[in-house]
């Protein structure tokens, strides 16, 4: 299944052969280390008693290959998105904390939690985006368009990680 991929044992990883970029569909591969390496998983084993719950599961990282421009550009997005999502909730808060006597209690707890929303889901929403703008696939989705990515979630492989 995994024929056009070598296996490096040394970073624990399946390595592309192909040198084509998945997310620009443009230019070369020029390192190995520019791939997007994404993790697939299995479950193995999973105990659910009332007072203990475990699952074991099995791990491998999958290369898509990645020209070193779109790396460049899905760093940027990254750092771009956590700056200005964490930006807007910090400015949130501290909006909060200066009307806060004028603001009640619950209004104060939904604020927080709506910062810390903007912070998380805001960062991961705007890096994809800052991406697409570049004319490129976010890095999940270029994922999920690699032939071997779907045919082993196909074959039972999971992008999740599973939860205990």
């Amino acid at each position: 299944m995994i024929d056009n991929y070598n296996y490096n044992e040394l970073y624990k990883r399946f390595e592309p052969q192909e040198n084509k970029c998945t997310y620009c569909g443009r230019e070369e591969v020029q390192n190995i280390d520019e791939c997007y390496y994404i993790p697939l998983f299995m479950t193995k084993d999973s105990t659910n008693l009332v007072v203990y719950r475990s699952v074991k599961f099995a791990k491998i990282l999958i290369g898509i290959p990645r020209c070193s421009n779109c790396k460049k550009i899905h760093e940027n997005a990254s750092y771009k998105a956590a700056m200005l999502s964490w930006g807007t909730a910090i400015a949130l808060v501290v909006l909060l904390f200066y009307n806060m006597i004028a603001l009640g209690g619950i209004v104060l707890a939904l604020g927080f939690i709506t910062a810390i929303f903007i912070g998380i889901y805001g960062s991961q929403q705007l890096k994809d985006r800052f991406a697409v703008s570049n004319d490129i696939y976010a890095l999940k989705d270029g994922a999920e368009t690699n032939e071997i990515v779907r045919d082993l979630v196909l074959a039972g492989w999971s992008l999740e990680q599973p939860a205990p």
